[in-house]
């Protein structure tokens, strides 16, 4: 039962009416990066040094970007991120960003899945997760957020944000 009160409430703390700008994923993608390597038979384009990725207000930050087209579709894509770590960075439809870091990230573009791994963290108005690995389904705002062996899954909430959420 506690565990579903903390759950609930770190719903109503990170839930919006829409995590991302609605129309992030209908932006083009751009990539600047110190290196890029293209394997065009397998359809993986690979980006290293200082990468920096930007869909609408989505801002990815890593050592290594790598982002595969499985047959060639459009829209298919899977974007892996590496970095000490990768950040993340997205302005929701109101206005508030929200914020990611984790040691590995994978965005799953066709089916709006967002995966952060190792030491990974999201903050949003000052609360934040961490947790060896958090998921989010973009299109059923489904947060979750996994201990590993070592350490547990780690909330907190600022009382402002429970505040806000009261009214």
């Amino acid at each position: 039962m506690k565990l579903y009160k903390i759950s609930t409430l770190l719903f109503l703390c990170l839930s919006t009416p829409s995590w991302a700008l609605s129309n992030d994923t209908e932006q083009p993608i751009y990539i600047d990066s110190d290196n890029q390597e293209l394997d065009i038979q397998k359809n993986i384009v690979t980006f290293t040094g200082n990468v920096i990725l930007r869909q609408g207000s989505i801002d990815i930050r890593a050592d290594k970007v790598v982002i595969t087209r499985p047959n060639g579709q459009d829209g298919q894509e899977t974007i892996d991120a590496y970095g000490k770590p990768a950040t993340f960075h997205q302005i929701m439809d109101d206005g508030k960003p929200i914020d990611g870091a984790s040691l590995k990230m994978r965005y799953e573009t066709a089916i709006d899945f967002l995966k952060m791994t190792d030491e990974a963290i999201l903050i949003q108005e000052g609360s934040e997760i961490q947790g060896k690995v958090i998921t989010y389904k973009i299109d059923e705002q489904r947060l979750v957020a996994e201990s590993g062996k070592t350490k547990r899954v780690t909330t907190i909430l600022q009382p402002k944000n429970l505040n806000n959420n009261k009214k």
